[in-house]
Parts: C-alpha cells; sequence; structure tokens
C-alpha cells in the first residue's frame, strides 16, 4: 500500500486530488507526460500560457480568417471551423490543462529524494524549470525524443520532430549500461502504439523502460499522475519496479487497464509485449 492506495493498481482520478493523498516520501520515482496547455490557476494567465495558446492557434491555422485563391463559400466554411476549433481550444485551455504550480510542490513532498521525468512543451520549459528550482538545487537534464518521420508543416515554422522531457534528480543512483545514458532517442513517430491503444501522444515504451532501468531499482515505486494510454505502469511492470497510477479520463483509463493485461484498444489480446508487437508489425 502507499497510504490509501495500493500498489501496482491503477486509478480513475483526478490526480490533483489523488496526489494529496499519498504519503510524504513514499515515491521513488515520478515520471508524467504533462498536457501542453496551462489550467487557470497554475499559469492561465502567464506570457507563456498566452504564447503557448497563440502557438498552437497558428498551428491549427487559426491565425489567419480566410485562405487564398478559394471560392467565397469555402471561406465561409472555413472561418466557420476556424471559429469552432478556436473555442474548443480556448475551453481546453481552461478545463485541460497542466496546474503546473500544485503538481511540482505535491510532486517533491511525496519523493523519497527528487527523481522526476516530465514530458513537456518546449515553450513550457523555463516555467517548470524556475518552478523547480524553489524546492530543490537539483541536477536538472533535457532528454529528447527525435522523431524521424515529422509530420509536414507547411506554414513558417520547424518541423516537430523533437519532444522534451526535463529530468530531475538529487542523490540518485545512476545504474551502468552505455546504452541507457545517451540523453536522445531515435525513432520513428510512434504509429503503431497509437493505434494499438489509441492515444494522441503515446511515448515509445522502450525510451520508457530505458529511463527508468538508468535511474530506478528493483523494487522501487514508480508513479504516473497523467497515465494516459498506460506506458509508464507498463514498463514499470515488465522491468521489475512497483507502480500506482492516475488517469483523468475514463476512456483512457479503462484502455489502460486492458493494456496492462495484454489487451488493446479494440479489445484483442495478446502474448507479446507492446515493442514486440511493434517490431512484428502487428496493428
Amino acid at each position: 500500500m502507499i497510504g490509501e492506495y495500493k500498489l501496482n493498481e491503477i486509478y480513475n482520478e483526478d490526480c490533483y486530488e489523488a496526489i494529496k493523498r499519498i504519503p510524504d516520501k513514499s515515491v521513488d520515482c515520478v515520471y508524467v507526460d504533462v498536457p501542453y496547455l496551462y489550467k487557470t490557476g497554475g499559469a492561465g494567465t502567464s506570457d507563456i500560457a498566452k504564447r503557448a495558446t497563440k502557438n498552437k492557434m497558428e498551428l491549427m491555422g487559426v491565425g489567419n480568417l480566410y485562405e487564398k485563391n478559394l471560392k467565397p463559400s469555402e471561406n465561409l466554411r472555413i472561418a466557420q471551423n476556424k471559429k469552432k476549433a478556436k473555442q474548443d481550444l480556448l475551453n481546453a485551455n481552461l478545463s485541460d490543462g497542466f496546474d503546473y504550480k500544485t503538481f511540482i510542490k505535491e510532486t517533491f513532498r511525496i519523493m523519497k529524494k527528487p527523481n522526476m521525468f516530465i514530458w513537456c512543451s518546449p515553450m513550457q520549459i523555463l516555467d517548470l524549470m524556475n518552478e523547480i528550482n524553489k524546492y530543490t538545487v537539483s541536477t536538472i537534464n533535457i532528454l529528447t525524443w527525435n522523431k524521424t518521420n515529422p509530420i509536414p508543416t507547411t506554414n513558417n515554422n520547424w518541423l516537430s520532430d523533437i519532444e522534451y522531457c526535463l529530468y530531475v534528480r538529487d542523490n540518485i543512483k545512476l545504474n551502468d549500461g552505455y546504452e541507457l545514458k545517451s540523453k536522445w532517442y531515435i525513432s520513428p513517430i510512434n504509429k503503431p502504439d497509437k493505434d494499438l491503444y489509441n492515444h494522441p501522444t503515446i511515448k515509445p515504451l522502450e525510451l520508457v523502460k530505458r529511463h527508468l532501468l538508468h535511474t530506478t531499482q528493483e523494487n522501487d515505486i514508480v508513479a504516473d499522475f497523467f497515465l494516459g494510454s498506460g506506458t509508464t505502469c507498463v514498463a514499470a511492470k515488465e522491468i521489475g519496479r512497483k507502480y500506482i497510477g492516475f488517469e483523468i479520463d475514463k476512456k483512457y483509463y479503462e484502455i489502460a487497464k486492458d493494456r496492462l493485461n495484454g489487451i488493446s484498444a479494440d479489445g484483442q489480446m495478446s502474448i507479446f509485449t507492446d515493442f514486440e508487437q511493434m517490431k512484428m508489425g502487428f496493428d
């Protein structure tokens, strides 16, 4: 048990409420992939939140009202779609974002020693590092997942071919192994797992396992408070770590629960691990 929660279980709960019920200094490692928009009450009105919203609107095509060389009726349809997309984005910014101040404070309370991975948007890095530095003088590394086949962009933007992860540690033993030490990981977009588990931002299982093998010991407790399709807990299970996970979205909670039992989002069961399925080209 960890407080009122069983280990090696996942829960369909709001992480901000659940983390408050986790005892002090009871978790060996926190591994999360956080929402890329901030929540009101965290940084909803900060410059970084405004930049994030503006950037996402531009990526969605909301920044410009009309397209060139189209008929008036087509422009009207596009404008209506963009208006809806803009409102959906603003709603998401208010309700589905990341309250980083509460989360960082509680995370440092529950960790035995600072040992945390946070996948985040590049626009969140500075705010997160500043908040983390309020609680520790730990070493912070920026790790990356470099994608070999990113989605093309049509505007004046760089390719979205890199995802960023902050790793925070203080007096943590790093396990040896040359293959574990690299700060970057190269692979194609994780489409096989996206198809298997119906989640848009799923991270490569082998990368998560590499991170945990480098920074945790057998039977350590790994916690994920934004569980998504369950990658962190699957990785922990496969390498002999204990885990606990929280996911507020009922749909993804059910997918993660099935995934831990070897069942994909479409109800298919396999005796193979996620990575074996990906190598064999299973859908």
